[in-house]
C-alpha cells in the first residue's frame, strides 16, 4: 500500500505534468474584453498560473525532500539561476521597487517555469504532451486569425457587423492580430511555431502538420508586421542549415542538400524583400524604432555597469524620448512601455553584468541544442526518434524569436516572454536527458521540517497569488472609471479610480486618470485632491505621460480663482493679514503653474499647447514680449532637430505639424492685435494662412486687421473665401448682406 507520501507526490507531479502544457495554451488563446488591457487576463494567468505550477514543484521537492536537482544539474541551470539572480540584485537598486517588483516576479515565474521542464519533463513522452498543447493552441489562433482575414476582405467595414463576433474586430484594419490583440505580439507565437511545426511535419509527415503550417504562414504574413518576417525568414534560414548539415549530410546526395539550403535561403530571401519593400511603404516604423534605440542608448549610459533598475525603462523613458517621436506617432499623450530591443533593455535595466549573463545564457542553449541534434542523429542517438525533430524546431524558434525582439516585441509582454523561456526549457530539458546522471532521491527531512517548510511556501505564493489576481480587477475597475468618465459621471468615476490601486499599487494611469477627472470636473475640493494626486502618481511615475502639463492646467485654473477671490477680498474690506495670505496663494498658484508647464516643455518640447499656456499667463499679467517670445520658441525649436545630437535622421518635420504652427502664428497674431499692432498681426495671419489656407478663425481676424488698417478690398476678399469655405458661417453672411456681396 502505498504511504500518503507517495500519493501527495504522485498528485503533485500529475497537477505540474497536465498543469503547465495547459497553462501555455490558456495564455496564447485567452483574452477578454472587459478589462482596460484585452491581455490583462494573459498576464493573470501567468501570475495565479505560474506561481501555482512552481510552488506545487517547490512543494513536492521537499516532499521527495532531496534538492540534488540543483546540485546534478548545476552546470545546466547556472546562467539561469544567474539570470534569476541579476534580477534580483536589479530589484534590490531600482529607484521604482514597485514596478522593478512586478518586473522580477514576471522573471521568477519565467525561471521557474523552466526549472520544471527541465525537472519534471523528462522524458520523450512528457515533452510531446507539451507539443501537443502547443500544436492545438496554435490552430485556435490560426483558425481565429484567418476569420479575421476573411472578415476583413470579404465583409463590410465597421461600424457594421462581420465574420469576426468581437468588439475589437479590425482594431489594425487589414492586419491581423488574433487572440493577442495586437499583430507585433501574434506574430511573435507564429514566428516561433512555424518551425516546430516545420519539424514535426518531417519527422510524422501528417497532413494536419502541413495544414497547420500553411496557416502559420498565411497568418504571419497578414500581420503585416516587419519584425514578424525578419523572425520567420531568420527561422527558416536556420531551420534549412541544420536541417541540411546535421539531418542530412550522411543519406543524402550534394545536389539535395544544395536543394535545402536554396530553398531555405529563397524562402528567406522573400520575406526579406517583403521587409525591405513594406519599409519603404511605412518608413515611420523605422525611423521610430532608430529614435527609440537612441533615446535608450543615452539611458543606458546614465549607469551602464549596473543598471538602473529591472522594469525601470517606461518610467524613466518620458524624460529621454526624441522630440521626434511626437512627430511620428502624431499624438502626446501615449507612453512607450519597451525599446523595441530586449537587448537594449536588459542593458539599461541589469547593465552590462545582466546583459553579459542573457547572452551567456543565449549561448548555452544554442550549444546544447547543437550538441543536443549532433547526438541524436549520431550513431549512439535515436536517429529517427522525436526528439531531434523537436530540437530542431525549438532551437530554429530560438533564433528566430531572438533575431524578432531585436527589433520588436519585448520579451517583457508575457504572451513572448513565456515562450523565450519555454524554448530554454525544452532544450536543457533534452540535455539533460542525454548526458546527465539521473537524480538519485534520499530523504534528508523529517516530516516535521517538510511540513514547515510546506507551509512557509505555500504562505509565501499564496500571498503573491492573491496580491498578483488583484491586478485583474483593478484592470477591470479600470475600464469600468474610464466608462463613466466618458458619460460624465465624476463621482462614480472618481470612486472606481480609488479602487484601482487597492489592487494595484503599482499602476500610474488610474492615478493620472483620476487627477484629470477633478481638473476636469473643477468644483469644491477637486483642487486640493487634484494636487494630493499628482503627488501620489509622481512617486510612482515621476514624469507620466501629460502629468506635468495637466498640473500647468491645474495650477493655471487655481490661480484665475486665487485671483478673483483677492479682488473679492480687497473689494469686501478683508483685513490685511487675509489679502497678503490671499496674495500669497494666488503668486504661489501662478509660479507652479509656470513650474510644471516649463517642466512638461522639456518632456515633449513640440506640444503647442503648453506653449499656449505659458504665454497665457505672461499675457495675463501684462507681460506682452515674454508671451511673444514663448509662442516663437515653439515656431523655432523644429531648427533644433537639424542639429546635433538629432541630426541622424533628418526629415522635414514641421510639414506634419502644419495646423500647429499655424495656430501659433495665429496666437502671435491674436497677440499683436490685443496691442494693437496692426501690422505684425496682419503678418502673422498670412503666415498662419501659407501653412493651413482655409483655417477660417485666421481669415476672420486677418479680414478684421484689414479693415482697421483701411484695406476694405482684401477685407472683402478674405470674408468672401470664408463664405465659400463654408456658406453656413454666420458671420461672413451677415458681413456680406450688409455690404451686398453674396457670392453667387
Amino acid at each position: 500500500m502505498k504511504s500518503y507520501s507517495q500519493i501527495f507526490q504522485k498528485s503533485l507531479k500529475q497537477i505540474i505534468l497536465f498543469g503547465l502544457p495547459v497553462l501555455y495554451f490558456l495564455i496564447a488563446v485567452s483574452f477578454y474584453l472587459k478589462t482596460y488591457d484585452s491581455a490583462q487576463i494573459k498576464i493573470t494567468i501567468l501570475h495565479i498560473g505560474g506561481l501555482f505550477l512552481f510552488m506545487s514543484w517547490l512543494i513536492l521537492k521537499t516532499e521527495e525532500g532531496d534538492f540534488s536537482f540543483f546540485k546534478n544539474k548545476f552546470v545546466y541551470i547556472l546562467p539561469i539561476l544567474l539570470f534569476l539572480l541579476s534580477g534580483f540584485l536589479s530589484l534590490s537598486i531600482s529607484p521604482f521597487k514597485l514596478a522593478s517588483f512586478t518586473e522580477f516576479i514576471k522573471r521568477f515565474i519565467y525561471c521557474g517555469m523552466a526549472f520544471i521542464i527541465i525537472s519534471e519533463f523528462d522524458s520523450e513522452k512528457k515533452l510531446l504532451r507539451i507539443k501537443n498543447w502547443l500544436i492545438i493552441a496554435a490552430y485556435v489562433v490560426c483558425v481565429y486569425g484567418t476569420i479575421q482575414i476573411i472578415d476583413y476582405y470579404f465583409f463590410p467595414p465597421l461600424p457594421n457587423k462581420g465574420l469576426d463576433p468581437f468588439a475589437w474586430r479590425q482594431a489594425f484594419g487589414n492586419r491581423i492580430m488574433s487572440t493577442f490583440g495586437n499583430p507585433n505580439f501574434y506574430g511573435d507565437f507564429l514566428i516561433v511555431m512555424n518551425p516546430i511545426v516545420l519539424a514535426l511535419f518531417l519527422y510524422k509527415r501528417r497532413f494536419y502538420l502541413l495544414f497547420l503550417w500553411v496557416l502559420i504562414f498565411i497568418n504571419t504574413v497578414s500581420t503585416y508586421s516587419k519584425g514578424a518576417w525578419l523572425g520567420f525568414a531568420v527561422g527558416i534560414l536556420f531551420f534549412a542549415v541544420i536541417y541540411a548539415f546535421v539531418f542530412l549530410k550522411d543519406r543524402i546526395n550534394k545536389k539535395t542538400l544544395s536543394a535545402v539550403l536554396i530553398t531555405g535561403t529563397l524562402i528567406a530571401a522573400v520575406a526579406f524583400f517583403g521587409i525591405f519593400s513594406y519599409s519603404k511603404k511605412r518608413p515611420d516604423s523605422l525611423s521610430f524604432r532608430v529614435f527609440t534605440w537612441l533615446s535608450c542608448w543615452e539611458m543606458i549610459n546614465t549607469n551602464p555597469v549596473f543598471g538602473t533598475g529591472i522594469g525601470s525603462f517606461y518610467l524613466t523613458y518620458p524624460a529621454w524620448r526624441r522630440p521626434q517621436i511626437f512627430f511620428i506617432e502624431g499624438k502626446h499623450n501615449t507612453e512607450s512601455d519597451h525599446p523595441e530591443n530586449e537587448y537594449l533593455e536588459v542593458w539599461f535595466d541589469e547593465g552590462i553584468i545582466g546583459l553579459t549573463i542573457f547572452l551567456l545564457l543565449i549561448v548555452l542553449i544554442f550549444t546544447l541544442g547543437y550538441k543536443n541534434m549532433v547526438f541524436l542523429r549520431g550513431a549512439k542517438g535515436t536517429r529517427d526518434g522525436p526528439l531531434a525533430y523537436i530540437q530542431l524546431g525549438v532551437l530554429a524558434a530560438f533564433a528566430a524569436k531572438l533575431s524578432h525582439d531585436s527589433v520588436c516585441v519585448s520579451l517583457r509582454f508575457v504572451s513572448s516572454g513565456v515562450v523565450l523561456w519555454l524554448l530554454i526549457g525544452l532544450t536543457i530539458s533534452i540535455s539533460v536527458q542525454l548526458f546527465c546522471a539521473k537524480d538519485v532521491q534520499a530523504d534528508r527531512l523529517n516530516r516535521a521540517v517538510k511540513t514547515v517548510i510546506q507551509i512557509a511556501i505555500v504562505a509565501v505564493f499564496g500571498w503573491l497569488i492573491y496580491f498578483f489576481a488583484g491586478f485583474f480587477h483593478a484592470d477591470l475597475l479600470h475600464s469600468g472609471a474610464i466608462q463613466y468618465s466618458r458619460i460624465g459621471n465624476w463621482d462614480a468615476a472618481l470612486a472606481t479610480y480609488g479602487e484601482v490601486n487597492k489592487y494595484n499599487p503599482s499602476y500610474p494611469m488610474s492615478k493620472y486618470f483620476k487627477a484629470n477627472v477633478h481638473v476636469d470636473r473643477w468644483k469644491a475640493g477637486d483642487p486640493v485632491t487634484a494636487e494630493r494626486t499628482f503627488k501620489e502618481l509622481w512617486k510612482l511615475a515621476p514624469n507620466y505621460v501629460q502629468s506635468k502639463y495637466l498640473a500647468g492646467t491645474m495650477y493655471s485654473k487655481m490661480w484665475e480663482a486665487n485671483k478673483k477671490l483677492k479682488e473679492e477680498y480687497e473689494a469686501g474690506g478683508k483685513s490685511p493679514e487675509v489679502i497678503e495670505k490671499q496674495e500669497k496663494e494666488t503668486a504661489d498658484s501662478y509660479n507652479n503653474a509656470l513650474k510644471y508647464f516649463n517642466e512638461y516643455k522639456q518632456i515633449d518640447p513640440i506640444y503647442p499647447l503648453t506653449y499656449y499656456g505659458i504665454a497665457s499667463l505672461y499675457a495675463n499679467v501684462g507681460n506682452f514680449d515674454k508671451a511673444e517670445e514663448v509662442l516663437y520658441e515653439h515656431i523655432k525649436y523644429v531648427d533644433n532637430l537639424k542639429k546635433h545630437p538629432h541630426d541622424f535622421w533628418v526629415e522635414d518635420w514641421e510639414s506634419r505639424r502644419a495646423a500647429d504652427y499655424a495656430e501659433t502664428y495665429s496666437q502671435l497674431g491674436n497677440l499683436n492685435m490685443y496691442q494693437g499692432k496692426l501690422e505684425p498681426a496682419k503678418n502673422m495671419y498670412l503666415k498662419a494662412l501659407e501653412l493651413s489656407p482655409e483655417y477660417i478663425i485666421v481669415k476672420k481676424n486677418l479680414a478684421v486687421v484689414y479693415a482697421n488698417l483701411g484695406d476694405n478690398e482684401n477685407s472683402n476678399k478674405q470674408w468672401v473665401e470664408v463664405y465659400k469655405i463654408n456658406p453656413d458661417d454666420e458671420d461672413a453672411k451677415r458681413y456680406l448682406q450688409a455690404i451686398g456681396a453674396i457670392p453667387k
